[in-house]
């Protein structure tokens, strides 16, 4: 348990460079107050002018003044209104890409200034508005909440300083309340290997659970990695002294972000450290995957927007605690007294020099770079994950949103060193990521087992053990493991047969050894103390008898008269615009037609036991079909993709011929999967040994098109 849990709050040091020749400069600071009355913004209340004593004035007259944050920029909210010189309004109901219940408006209603505070307000009211985030798009989606997200993108933008802001928080189920910083035309691509910063995040403040203590944490996270949905998170939470909810009253919450170091604060108190060492960035560039430099995305080359907003339900809130969104609650305000930027006088170009240092903050570890590309595992007849250290192709990593589980490796009495796995709430896992790109694992026959060892150390009543094999959400398999006493160690066996089958438990989705990312996920239900050791895969090479192989070479036929074996048709159609049958057309039988009335939407043929690798046909296989447009509209243009789950998409743009028309199109798979996405929002590129939609058929516009013999083929 942290200190600040304990209601102690860290002695702070401020990291003073400019030191005075004959005495020393002192370097106070101040905690909150508890109300919303403004101080002083000549300078952060962290770093204050000090007085000196008589005699040393003369002696230190020409002195170098001590570094301090230095304002910059500030909102006072002491107008009678929104100041649009410094703010924007994101108005769209696309849910925030979190699956979020609110509108977002730039009404009066919801955000509105008063009494020099700034008020956003959720409330319940039904509002239709543009799917999308920017609002551009003539798609719509009506949701059951309005609320309010205020911005500086294209207004002001930083890059390091200290970014604060006095807040007081709503409460209640769903409510989601964030103070964050986003970057503004990133050099390292789209979110989030572009970054994040969270300033600032609580859900369901005040909520009991079961008979818990009222919900009471905030949270400072940064989003960094690589494009969603390979993207990873870390961070840190914190629970204000005796006992206050920061739905009570006022507190200031803060960031302080230098090159290399971003700190965060409540009330001048230092809870959480991140460093470099735990970030990374790795973005698309021309259709190829690259390592952004040390610092990135959070360096000097990136500058950073600010946002404050209050979101309803969606993935996070909607998910913890009761659950969902209680409308009793509502309306529900965010209210902002301040928000103040500094710079440190000392380097403004590096934020360095004016740190405020707390002795017991956290340090998060983040997360490691993973490898571009694939790295070799061990193949049959033994693949040894763990026993004594982690065997080198791996890495830990974890999905810990709620800050419950922890891993560590500890000695044990004639084993040495054991893996243990601590978890103290429901939410979390902890893994073995292969530092490469998914892993080709088909090379061992399905009778082949895992094995480990497994020792409970402690449990709660009812808490089972999840162990998974994962190929990306929700592509997993798992098995509940049968726990033995207490203290007592027990070796566990299964076959990968029975662990793929076994599909996803919590969702709909299953794992195929074709594709790996995760290969040992430890999951426990609820509260656990549990010991892992001699974690491996013992068996042998997979033979060429285990059934029909998929999209075998030299020819795959998709479609011809009727779809193909192992494929089904599916489509993404959010607005209704897309749909798809078989038709009869003389001299051909059967063709797939496809109609589309708006610019939304696409169909697919899906692979059943998706992904699939069809790394055979990279070298010398051809994507071939005949199609014929009926109908279309004025510019309207045909994609044809290969996916291996959104954005990682190669596409091609295929030349359209007259109406009516059959034409023959072909081109080389290799040739196509290095397009890559062209969608500019999300750069990418399809996997060919993870492939879940063979043919994906996105006209941009309305049209009416038919396909047939639609193969594979090498010739």
């Amino acid at each position: 348990m942290k200190n600040h849990e304990l209601g102690f709050k860290p002695l702070l040091t401020h990291v003073c460079l400019g030191i005075a020749l004959v005495s020393l400069v002192g370097c106070g600071g101040s905690g909150g107050s508890g109300n919303n009355n403004k101080s002083s913004v000549a300078a952060s209340s962290v770093a204050p002018a000090s007085s000196m004593p008589a005699s040393s004035t003369a002696a230190s007259s020409s002195a170098p003044a001590a570094p301090e944050w230095k304002l910059v920029w500030s909102d006072e909210f002491d107008g009678a209104t929104i100041d649009t010189s410094k703010w924007n309004f994101e108005k769209n109901c696309w849910g925030g890409g979190n699956n979020e219940q609110q509108c977002y408006t730039d009404r009066p209603a919801n955000s509105f200034v008063a009494d020099g505070v700034l008020n956003i307000v959720a409330q319940r009211e039904d509002f239709t508005g543009s799917d999308s985030p920017e609002g551009e798009s003539p798609t719509t989606k009506t949701l059951p909440y309005t609320s309010a997200r205020l911005r500086t993108k294209n207004i002001q933008e930083w890059t390091f300083g200290r970014f604060e802001i006095r807040a007081k928080l709503p409460f209640g189920q769903g409510t989601w309340p964030a103070i964050w910083m986003l970057p503004t035309n990133s050099p390292y691509g789209t979110w989030a290997s572009s970054g994040e910063i969270d300033i600032m995040e609580a859900v369901n403040l005040k909520v009991v659970t079961n008979g818990s203590e009222p919900e009471a944490a905030v949270h400072g996270t940064l989003h960094f990695g690589r494009n969603w949905p390979a993207n990873v998170n870390s961070g840190a939470d914190y629970k204000l002294p005796n006992n206050a909810n920061p739905a009570d009253d006022f507190h200031t919450y803060a960031v302080e972000w230098e090159e290399g170091e971003i700190r965060w604060y409540v009330d001048d108190v230092h809870f959480a450290t991140q460093r470099e060492t735990g970030w990374y960035g790795q973005y698309m560039q021309d259709g190829t995957l690259k390592d952004a430099p040390l610092g990135a995305p959070f360096d000097r080359h990136s500058k950073f927007h600010l946002l404050l907003n209050l979101a309803v339900g969606g993935n996070w809130a909607g998910n913890v605690n009761n659950k969902g969104v209680d409308e009793s609650v509502f309306p529900q305000k965010l209210l902002v007294d301040y928000v103040r930027v500094y710079e440190c006088s000392a380097s403004p170009i590096t934020g360095k020099g004016c740190a405020t240092i707390g002795e017991n903050a956290e340090l998060v570890a983040g997360h490691q770079r993973p490898v571009i590309g694939t790295v070799e595992l061990p193949g049959p007849p033994l693949f040894l994950m763990y026993d004594n250290d982690l065997a080198s192709v791996l890495q830990f990593d974890s999905y810990n949103p709620d800050g419950a589980i922890s891993h560590s490796e500890v000695a044990e009495a004639g084993r040495g060193d054991v893996w243990n796995v601590v978890k103290t709430g429901a939410n979390g896992n902890v893994y073995f990521k292969i530092k490469g790109d998914p892993a080709d694992m088909s090379n061992w026959a399905t009778d082949s087992e895992l094995i480990f060892d497994v020792k409970v150390n402690s449990k709660a009543e009812g808490a089972k053990l999840l162990v998974k094999i994962d190929s990306g959400w929700p592509n997993v398999s798992d098995v509940s493991v049968p726990l033995a006493a207490d203290g007592e160690w027990k070796e566990f066996r299964i076959t990968l047969a029975d662990l793929l089958d076994n599909g996803n438990s919590l969702a709909g989705g299953k794992a195929t050894l074709s594709s790996v990312v995760n290969s040992f996920v430890v999951d426990p239900s609820a509260a656990m103390n549990v010991s892992f050791d001699n974690i491996r895969i013992e068996g042998t090479e997979a033979g060429g008898g285990g059934g029909a192989e998929f999209a075998a070479l030299p020819l795959f036929t998709a479609y011809g008269d009727v779809i193909g074996d192992g494929l089904q048709i599916q489509s993404y159609n959010p607005a209704g615009h897309i749909s798809s049958s078989e038709k009869d057309e003389a001299g051909r039988g059967k063709v797939f037609n496809v109609v589309k009335t708006g610019t939304d939407g696409n169909v697919f043929f899906n692979v059943i036991t998706n992904p699939v690798n069809l790394s055979k046909w990279g070298a010398e296989g051809k994507l071939k079909f005949d199609f014929k447009v009926n109908s279309k509209t004025e510019g309207t243009a045909l994609l044809i993709k290969m996916d291996s789950g959104w954005p990682n998409v190669s596409d091609v743009s295929i030349p359209l011929p007259a109406d009516g028309v059959w034409t023959e199109y072909t081109i080389g798979v290799a040739d196509l999967i290095d397009n890559g996405n062209s969608v500019p929002c999300c750069p990418g590129i399809a996997k060919l040994n993870a492939i879940t939609n063979i043919f994906v058929v996105e006209p941009s516009g309305a049209i009416d098109v038919s396909f047939d013999n639609v193969r594979l083929v090498v010739e």
